[in-house]
């Protein structure tokens, strides 16, 4: 079995990474985008050539409605933090479910998963719902090192779900348009999702009997009825989601298909991922409108403070996208679907491998250019062993999620780290893998297996 240059190129690629950002101590973007530079040295083509496949990898990655997704996403977090609408529904879940043992993981991890239903990226949850949750696990008695865990591990709660654009990239394919409609698709992923956020609450609940953690002192919450009465505009921020949705499926998707005034091209124009962020966006500064900046100077101010944010955050996918690019350039996804079909494995082996492969590419690569890079060749091995397509679909989604808490690379375990004071990230790294990325390649191999229920 030969090993193209496509392996070698990601291999280098990956390396290259790691060196970069934990012995040289550089920063995540700046990594990727060294990393980018290398594995664009093996397309060939000399110097023109390599100039030629860095300014198109770089343009082609800029265009990507993805990209300006999780800008729009990162926008929406800023807008949320400042109106207070998270604060809010975290003391919604915490009269809800802050008097059990453990409570503040609890609502942190169910406020993960809601967030998640709304935004796919990963650093936008663990930053946003970190923010309030972080500091208050510590409070109620949590050790700091693993409340920063639950939170980079719940950070990739949804890129399982519908709001990840990934899904969207998949659904372009058109092995798996023909396989299903775009609702069939999202309903399934939401209830793969859903088998996601049990196995993190089951976890906090392991969890909690390790560390003997007591419930948030009552002092701190405050009754159902009071605080549903305070807070219930935090809910509305869901109908961000329920809105499109509504738009581009389902009767009333339907009727404006059939509308003369509207049509069905029309419908088709809508893009779901970057209409959330907007109309969540409006929704929350509406009502979170008396906590907004009210002048220039005060808006500038936020700006600032979100400027390194944005600017890593956008490095971070630009990079990834266009490495993405040059992988399949130099033939990635044919080597990698090559070695696959050499091994010639059981139907169980080979769903578990191609799990183990999709996670292992997502720990450098943002979720979306895993997809961009992996999902055709992921797809076709998962349906090649069996896996109905729709539970193919799930279980790279969920293999995906695994983004937020893989080391050495992913933000939000550095994120969480800052967050909760722990000075070493690297003592995160043991527990993330033996308690997030390896039991989610569980749920994912049982979601394709079929042994573990979706919604079809």
């Amino acid at each position: 079995m030969e090993i193209g240059i496509g392996i070698w190129a990601f291999v280098i690629y990956l390396v290259a990474i790691i060196i970069w950002m934990i012995p040289l101590k550089r920063n995540i973007a700046e990594s990727m985008g060294v990393g980018f530079l290398l594995v664009a040295l093996f397309n060939g083509g000399g110097i023109t050539g390599y100039i030629e496949t860095v300014s198109t990898s770089l343009l082609s990655a800029s265009k990507e409605s993805s990209f300006l997704a999780t800008m729009l996403f990162l926008m929406m977090a800023v807008i949320m933090a400042k109106s207070g609408v998270i604060s809010k529904l975290i003391e919604l879940l915490n009269s809800l479910i802050g008097r059990i043992k453990g409570g503040a993981a609890y609502v942190s991890t169910t406020a993960s998963f809601m967030f998640g239903i709304v935004s796919g990226n990963a650093i936008a949850n663990g930053s946003t719902v970190g923010a309030i949750t972080v500091p208050w696990m510590k409070e109620s008695g949590w050790p700091n090192n693993i409340a920063a865990t639950i939170n980079a591990g719940n950070a990739g709660v949804g890129q399982s779900m519908p709001s990840c654009s990934a899904l969207y990239i998949l659904l372009g394919l058109a092995e798996v348009a023909s396989e299903m409609t775009t609702g069939e698709a999202y309903i399934a992923v939401l209830s793969g999702g859903a088998l996601t956020f049990i196995y993190r609450i089951i976890r906090v609940w392991l969890y909690t009997k390790k560390y003997d953690v007591q419930a948030v002192p009552a002092d701190q919450i405050k009754p159902l009825g009071e605080s549903f009465k305070d807070n219930w505009t935090s809910l509305l921020m869901l109908v961000g989601i329920a809105v499109p949705l509504l738009i581009t499926m389902g009767p009333f998707s339907t009727f404006l298909t059939n509308a003369v005034s509207f049509g069905k091209d029309a419908v088709k124009s809508i893009n779901i991922v970057l209409w959330v962020p907007i109309i969540v966006s409006i929704i929350c500064f509406i009502v979170g409108r008396k906590n907004m900046p009210k002048t220039g100077k005060e808006w500038v101010s936020v700006i600032r403070s979100c400027q390194s944010s944005f600017a890593t955050v956008g490095g971070v996918l630009l990079f990834a996208l266009a490495a993405s690019n040059v992988l399949t350039m130099v033939g990635f996804d044919q080597s990698l679907k090559s070695i696959l079909e050499a091994l010639n494995l059981p139907g169980f082996i080979m769903i578990l491998l191609t799990c183990i492969l999709v996670v292992l590419v997502a720990g450098p690569l943002s979720a979306v250019a895993t997809t961009a890079a992996v999902g055709q060749v992921a797809y076709a091995s998962f349906v090649g062993a069996g896996v109905h397509p729709i539970n193919a679909i799930v279980a790279f989604m969920i293999c995906i999620s695994t983004e937020g808490a893989s080391p050495p690379s992913s933000s939000p375990i550095f994120i969480s780290a800052g967050l909760a004071g722990v000075k070493d990230p690297k003592v995160m790294f043991k527990p993330l893998i033996t308690d997030y990325v390896i039991p989610l390649i569980g749920v994912a191999t049982l979601v394709a297996m079929g042994w573990l229920p979706v919604i079809k």
